[in-house]
């Protein structure tokens, strides 16, 4: 039977103790510090990012802004996500990061008169918006089957997959229509 050298056994007693002695150092600093520095993240998304840093100052965290995106879902300002989660215990003074929302995406509605209904929805569509409800008028100046204007007028910045409403022509108002002078009178009032 092989002799196992002294030293080798003094050094393995050595090595064991200190293991040892460091888990279990590690282990009781943890029960004696640990608990009072560590505080429960909160659930900041949804909230507006101000109130959110403010919220969180009171906890001794921070909320650093990481990024910064359109969302159709969150209002401009609103946090969309957080990083550590809410409901983990986590040390003081610690960041949480934040990807915060732009809002939806703003487009500009194109100008759709005297398209046909076709042409509308295809420029629509290139915009990033859809065609709305369809609202059938005479007119004394645009043809037939074409849109006389749309709702929310043209140029103006809206919400892109928004839907757009479009005012299409009838054409001229029949002569013999009972209603013909009502209309005409309309008409003629719109137009001065």
């Amino acid at each position: 039977m092989r002799k196992i050298k002294p030293y080798l056994i003094v050094v393995s007693i050595l090595m064991a103790a200190f293991i040892l002695g460091f888990l279990g150092i590690n282990l009781i600093m943890k029960l004696v510090v640990g608990h009072r520095n560590e505080v429960k993240v909160p659930n900041i998304v949804g909230l507006n990012y101000e109130v959110a840093r403010k919220n969180c100052k009171d906890l001794k965290l921070y909320v650093q802004e990481n990024e910064s995106i359109h969302n159709d879902d969150f209002e401009k300002g609103k946090i969309i996500s957080q990083e550590p989660y809410h409901d983990i215990m986590t040390k003081k003074f610690r960041t949480i990061k934040v990807i915060v929302s732009k809002g939806p995406e703003m487009v500009r509605i194109p100008y759709l008169d005297n398209l046909s209904e076709m042409e509308a929805r295809l420029k629509l569509e290139n915009a990033g918006l859809f065609l709305g409800k369809k609202i059938f008028r005479y007119s004394d100046y645009v043809k037939k089957d074409k849109v006389i204007f749309s709702q929310p007028m043209a140029d103006e910045q809206i919400a892109r997959k928004s839907k757009i409403d479009v005012i299409i022509s009838l054409g001229k108002l029949p002569e013999a229509s009972p209603k013909h002078d009502k209309y005409k009178k309309l008409l003629d009032d719109a137009g001065e």
